[in-house]
C-alpha cells in the first residue's frame, strides 16, 4: 500500500530551510538567473544534483526537492525544499495532485471509480479499496456495516475515546475489524490497535547494547563506503509481494536489506501469523539483511520515549522469535527521528543505526501500472548520471508492500545495475560492517560471532555535522 512519506528527509540539516523566492528575473542579485535551466528533471549540487547546480523553472512553479528532482507537489516544494534552485512552499502557487485523496490532501476526491487508501493516493486495487479506505472521497469496497463503524472518536470529533476493546479508525469511527484496527492508520490515542499485541517471549529491552563495529551509530547515514554498488533496501514488508521479489533478487545474484514491519496494514503479528515467518527465514537463508522499521510504524519522533521503546522492543522479540537474532540497522518511518524529541538518542541507547538514502525510487508516489514508468525513467536517469562520476555508489529505497514497484520496476531497474557491473549489495555490506555486527543475540546483546576490529576509518561529512557517510570512531 502507498504510504504519504512526505516528510522524507526530516533529520537532515537542509530540511530546517523552507523559504518562497519570486519568479526568476534578469537581476545580478537573483541567484537563479545565474544558473542553467535543468534539461533532465534534477537540480541543485547535492544527491542527485550532481553539483551541476540546475534550477527548476520557477516561472512554472517548479521546486527543488531535497534530492535533486524538479516537481510541483508537496513532495517537492515542503520539507527539505532547495530554495537557491527553485520555487518552494510558501509560494504563491497552489499545487494539486490528482493522485491524491482525503482530509489531509485538501479534501481532494478521486476520479470516479477509484477509491482513496487510508494513505490518501487514488487507486483501484485492493490496496486502495479495502483496509483504510476513506469512504468519503472515492468508492470503497470494505464492508463497513457489520455492527462497527456506529461510534466516532478522535480529533474529528472532539477528541472522544472508543469503548473498552475498540479501535479508532484513521478516519474516526470505532470498531474491532482492521478496517479500524490496523497501524499505522489506528489512532492509537483514542482506543486500542492491532500495535497493542506483544510477542511472545521474553523482553529485549533489559538485554546489553554494546556498540558493535566501526560504523557510526550518532549520525543518519544516507550514502554508503563501498563504491561502484547500490544498497538495495526495502521498506514496510514482509507483504503478499515479497515472495516474489525475493525471487527476483535472486535470479540476478544481489542481495537487499529488508527494513521489516512487525503488525502493520492489518497483516497481523510477524512471528505467528503465515506465511511471514518463512518468508522472513528465508531472507537469512538467501544472504539478505534483516533490519528495523518498527513494530507499527508510526513516527517515532512524535511518541514518548517509552512508546519508541515499545515498538523497537515489540519488533526486535518478534524477529528473535523468527531467526534467533535481532538487528542493530533500523530505518524510521517517514524518515521522521531527530534529536529535538529524543528519538535519535533513543535509538542510540538501543544500539542502532539510522539509516536513510540517497536514491528514492518514489514508488510510493507512483504505485499505479500507469504511473510506474516515472521511477523507472528516474532510477534510469540517476544511474546514467553516475557515469560522469568515478567511484559512485547509491543507498537505495524502494517498498515490497507496493505490488508495481516489485513486479515491474525492480527486475528493470536491477538490469540497469548489473549492466553497469555494479552489483546489488545490503546496506551493512555497502558500509563495509561484517555481518556478525548486524544483529545482537537475545538476552547477551553481544555480536553474532566474534570478529576482528575494523582499523580505525577517518568520517567524511556530508551536508551537515549531523549527516555523516560511513564510519565513526566516537560511537
Amino acid at each position: 500500500m502507498p504510504y504519504n512519506y512526505l516528510p522524507i528527509v526530516l533529520g537532515l540539516a537542509l530540511a530546517r530551510i523552507s523559504t518562497a523566492l519570486p519568479a526568476e528575473d534578469a537581476g545580478s542579485l537573483n541567484p537563479l538567473s545565474q544558473r542553467a535551466l535543468t534539461p533532465d528533471d534534477t537540480c541543485g549540487d547535492i544527491f542527485n544534483g550532481n553539483n551541476n547546480s540546475y534550477i527548476c523553472d520557477p516561472a512554472g512553479g517548479r521546486c527543488c526537492s531535497a534530492y535533486g528532482y524538479c516537481g510541483n507537489t508537496k513532495d517537492y516544494c515542503g520539507t527539505g525544499c532547495q530554495p537557491a534552485f527553485g520555487t518552494c512552499s510558501g509560494s504563491e502557487f497552489v499545487f494539486l495532485d490528482s493522485n491524491k485523496c482525503g482530509f489531509e490532501n485538501d479534501d481532494n476526491s478521486c476520479l470516479s471509480g477509484l477509491c482513496c487508501s487510508a494513505a490518501g493516493y487514488c487507486g483501484n486495487t485492493t490496496d486502495y479499496c479495502t483496509i483504510g479506505c476513506q469512504t468519503g472521497y472515492g468508492v470503497c469496497t470494505t464492508n463497513m456495516s457489520d455492527g462497527d463503524g456506529a461510534g466516532t472518536c478522535g480529533p474529528a470529533f472532539g477528541n472522544a475515546e472508543c469503548p473498552d476493546g475498540q479501535c479508532c479508525s484513521y478516519t474516526g469511527y470505532c470498531g474491532r475489524t482492521e478496517v479500524y484496527c490496523n497501524d499505522p492508520y489506528c489512532q492509537y490515542e483514542y482506543g486500542i490497535c492491532d500495535s497493542n499485541t506483544t510477542p511472545a517471549g521474553p523482553s529485549t529491552l533489559t538485554d546489553p547494547r554494546p556498540l558493535l563495529g566501526s560504523v557510526t551509530y550518532t549520525h543518519d547515514i544516507i550514502d554508503c563506503v563501498e563504491k561502484n554498488v547500490v544498497a538495495l533496501s526495502f521498506d514496510d514488508g514482509p507483504w503478499n509481494f515479497t515472495n516474489e521479489l525475493l525471487d527476483t533478487l535472486a535470479s540476478f545474484g544481489f542481495h537487499a536489506t529488508f527494513f521489516i514491519t512487525g503488525n502493520n496494514l492489518g497483516k497481523g503479528p510477524i512471528d505467528t501469523t503465515p506465511p511471514y515467518p518463512t518468508i522472513i527465514q528465508r531472507m537469512i537463508a538467501d544472504g539478505h539483511q534483516v533490519a528495523s522499521h518498527t513494530w507499527s510504524h508510526y513516527s517515532l519522533q512524535n511518541l514518548s520515549s517509552a512508546m519508541r521503546y515499545d515498538q523497537m522492543g515489540k519488533n526486535e522479540r518478534a524477529l528473535a522469535n523468527i531467526i534467533g537474532k535481532y538487528p542493530t540497522y533500523m530505518r524510521p518511518p517517514y524518515s521522521q527521528c531527530d534529536a529535538p524529541s529524543g528519538c535519535q538518542a533513543d535509538m542510540l541507547a538501543l544500539g542502532y543505526h539510522r539509516i536513510y538514502f540517497d536514491l528514492n525510487t518514489q514508488d510510493y508516489l507512483n504505485p499505479l501500472p500507469t504511473q510506474i514508468q516515472k521511477s523507472k525513467d528516474l532510477v534510469a536517469a540517476t544511474l546514467s548520471q553516475s557515469a560522469k562520476l568515478p567511484n559512485v555508489d547509491f543507498l537505495s529505497i524502494q517498498h515490497d508492500v507496493i505490488e508495481q514497484s516489485v513486479t515491474n520496476l525492480t527486475s528493470y531497474y536491477l538490469g540497469l545495475i548489473k549492466a553497469k557491473g555494479w552489483k546489488g549489495v545490503p546496506v551493512g555490506e555497502c558500509l563495509h560492517d561484517p555481518p556478525a555486527n548486524w544483529y545482537r543475540v537475545p538476552q547477551s546483546g553481544n555480536q553474532m560471532v566474534s570478529v576482528v576490529n575494523s582499523p580505525p576509518i577517518t568520517v567524511s561529512s556530508s551536508m551537515s555535522t549531523n549527516t555523516f557517510v560511513g564510519y565513526s570512531n566516537s560511537n
